[in-house]
């Protein structure tokens, strides 16, 4: 007589088998109902395949349309075992899809793929984060940046190559500029992008690590000597994206910075 694996053993086995085409599974513990055990498991395992790998292409379109179709399913396969979700809510589960590039061989003929995947989930993260009702007559206790703003710095023209991926041009693809600094926000439920000056973004860097009007002021001057503060303050404002003025100990703070469009 046989004994009967423990429930969790057995959701185990069946887990293992959903990624690892070698994993047997738990068959005996598979009921066939007129089809062959392995044969429901391959059946599972597909259907478990495409919804991950559909996910991917939705959250990472510009990834795909660098690298194609074959490659990118080839990929997602294998971010499928080395990252394997253990939920049933995919929102999360593209999000070492960057880390993962860095590991396979051949990267460095698309050096800056990994940081459009890095571009593409902040624009995930920036889509589903909390939103907050921003107003300067909140009070201090109010002070940040909106939840959705996220900053990414690249060696490479990330934006630009991410808008290229997104809508072809006969034109091409220049990669000969320089890299770029990057914020992103949710504005009229959608995500916006900008590629950022120096000097704007290490203010805005800044106020998102809590820094005062006086620390943004001095980020951006030693980017730029002529910025212009308070045309970056007066941007944020206008978006939504700060919920108060940050405290300020000088009366020198307000009379810099650049401000960004998107």
């Amino acid at each position: 007589m046989h004994a009967v694996p423990a429930l969790l053993e057995t959701q185990r086995r069946f887990l293992a088998a959903l990624y690892d085409d070698a994993e047997a599974g738990p068959l005996a513990s598979i009921a066939g109902n007129g089809l062959e055990p392995a044969a429901r498991l391959r059946i599972y395992r597909h259907s478990c395949n495409e919804i991950q790998a559909g996910v991917l292409r939705t959250s990472y379109p510009a990834v795909l349309a660098l690298v194609g179709e074959a490659f990118f399913e080839q990929t997602a396969r294998g971010y499928r075992a080395a990252y394997p979700s253990h939920s049933g809510n995919l929102q999360t589960f593209g999000q070492h899809l960057a880390d993962y590039l860095t590991e396979l061989p051949g990267i460095h003929e698309l050096p800056y793929l990994v940081d459009v995947a890095r571009l593409e989930w902040l624009r995930q993260e920036s889509a589903l984060s909390g939103d907050t009702e921003t107003s300067l007559d909140d009070g201090p206790d109010q002070t940040g940046l909106h939840p959705s703003v996220r900053l990414l710095v690249s060696p490479y023209p990330v934006l630009t190559i991410w808008r290229y991926a997104s809508q072809p041009t006969d034109a091409g693809l220049d990669l000969a500029d320089a890299g770029e600094q990057v914020v992103l926000w949710r504005e009229d439920d959608q995500v916006a992008m900008a590629a950022l000056d120096s000097a704007s973004f290490a203010c805005i860097e800044s106020l998102a690590r809590g820094g005062t009007l006086d620390d943004a002021y001095q980020a951006g001057c030693k980017q730029d000597r002529d910025f212009d503060l308070a045309a970056c303050i007066e941007s944020l404002v206008d978006r939504g994206l700060l919920a108060a003025l940050p405290p300020s100990t000088s009366h020198q703070a307000l009379q810099s910075c650049q401000s960004f469009n998107p």
